[in-house]
């Protein structure tokens, strides 16, 4: 019945096709023993080849032995083998994460370096029904919206797939029982401190005693957000497209919109940003829903978002502050503290006025000075008469205050001529030949 379950799973969702290349992410426990025999009895049918993945965490004095079990199968299976042994707790502490949390990061860097490199275009994972069930209310127990309880996805990012997420556990062990298939049992598994084993072994089969249905009904209730939440977020994903720049989000109709799509919209930009959303809740959500004009806040990680006007602007983690100052004695390629690269050559020519991190101007003097922003700078910018102070031109443009201190302003004669991404100084204006000036951040978090 599993298996027919699992191959039904598969066919149904086309998990998997002719000719992939399938890394199953094994430990040995019950669930990747089932995983990995099920593969490997379905590869020849369908025609597709599979690997084996271990990581061996070194959390416990069983983990080397734990490592030579996975091993051995994967000589009974005939297959390909991959290993690494990890220090999760110093990872840990490094990133300042828990235990679980440093675990998974690791054991998916390691899944997508040994799929990219050994040519695999699909990961398995032994994620099961029971495991969905208690995810729901693990994520619902501590806060979650729609897309939380969304659960586990059978397809993840078009290469991670769950192919036992129809079956549940104790199905899992009737069927291990049945055939005498050897498994490991990590004994943490069983250690109700962690809030998923507590909802595992005490909250689940109490809910199944008076709902003997429960994790069923649960896992269709992680399926029924599944389906909304995608919906929901095509419509939020074309709202992002058509308001996100860069690191900016226009948010001019913010008062005008209902919360729960403010919330869906500042989730879908940190994702636009930041890639993922990883540690990420809805309390640091509805902070900066509520953000006010001016208001910066921090997310985990030391990541900054800010309110400016009718944006948001993500800041990322911004690299420490101090204050620089360099000469350019002459033309060439020059370097700041790891924060920025500048190129001074002459030009002639036609100049490309729509770049920002570029400058072409005529009649300035060596040596150059190189500084940051510091408050109550001014200059002539180009078409104006009088000096402007560089703060309000960078507040009209939109400029967080946190990250145009890091801008470099340059200097010829004690006189300003340019800034990063404002105009050059009326004064130094290009009448084709002269110099440009180029420059790059070298910080992600300066990136524009």
């Amino acid at each position: 019945m599993p298996y027919r379950k699992f191959k039904e799973t598969i066919r149904k969702n086309n998990l998997i096709q002719e000719g992939d290349r399938v890394l199953v992410a094994f430990s040995g426990g019950p669930d990747s023993t089932v995983l990995l025999h099920f593969l490997f009895l379905f590869s020849e049918e369908l025609g597709f080849s599979v690997g084996i993945a271990h990581l061996n965490h070194g959390l416990r004095k069983e983990a080397d032995s734990e490592e030579e079990f996975c091993r051995k199968r994967s000589e009974e299976y005939d297959l390909p083998f991959f290993t690494k042994k990890l220090d999760v707790k110093a990872y840990a502490k490094e990133k300042g994460l828990n235990i679980e949390e440093a675990s998974r990061e690791l054991r998916y860097r390691f899944l997508e370096e040994i799929a990219e490199k050994e040519n695999y275009n699909k990961i398995a994972t032994g994620h099961t029904l029971s495991d969905q069930a208690e995810t729901l209310l693990y994520r619902l127990l501590r806060g979650a919206g729609i897309s939380g309880l969304a659960g586990i996805h059978l397809l993840r990012e078009g290469r991670y797939i769950r192919p036992l997420l129809n079956i549940t556990r104790e199905e899992i062990m009737e069927f291990l029982k049945k055939t005498g298939i050897p498994f490991i049992t990590d004994p943490s598994n069983m250690d109700t401190g962690y809030d998923r084993n507590w909802i595992r072994h005490k909250l689940i089969p109490a809910l199944k005693e008076r709902f003997p249905a429960a994790e069923r009904i649960l896992a269709r209730e992680a399926l029924i957000f599944i389906e909304e939440d995608r919906w929901i977020e095509k419509i939020v994903q074309e709202e992002i497209e058509k308001r996100a720049t860069g690191k900016r989000l226009k948010i001019e109709d913010w008062d005008s919109m209902p919360t729960g799509f403010r919330r869906r919209l500042v989730r879908g930009f940190l994702r636009f940003t930041r890639g993922n959303l990883r540690r990420i809740n809805f309390d640091h959500i509805e902070h900066i829903v509520n953000l006010t004009p001016g208001e910066q806040y921090f997310l985990p990680g030391d990541e900054r978002i800010m309110r400016l006007g009718d944006s948001l602007f993500y800041l990322g983690k911004l690299p420490a502050f101090k204050e620089y100052e360099l000469e350019i004695p002459e033309e060439g390629e020059y370097r700041i503290n790891g924060l920025w690269r500048i190129k001074v050559r002459r030009f002639s020519g036609e100049p490309d006025f729509s770049r920002t991190d570029a400058v072409y101007v005529t009649g300035i003097k060596f040596p150059v000075r190189v500084r940051n922003w510091r408050q109550g700078d001014r200059y002539i910018p180009i078409g104006k008469k009088e000096e402007r102070k560089l703060s309000n031109i960078f507040n009209s443009r939109g400029i967080p205050g946190p990250l145009r201190r890091f801008f470099p302003v340059f200097i010829t004669e004690n006189e300003i001529f340019w800034a990063y991404t404002l105009p050059a100084g009326e004064r130094y204006r290009f009448n084709g030949d002269g110099f440009i000036i180029e420059v790059e951040p070298l910080h992600q978090a300066l990136v524009l």
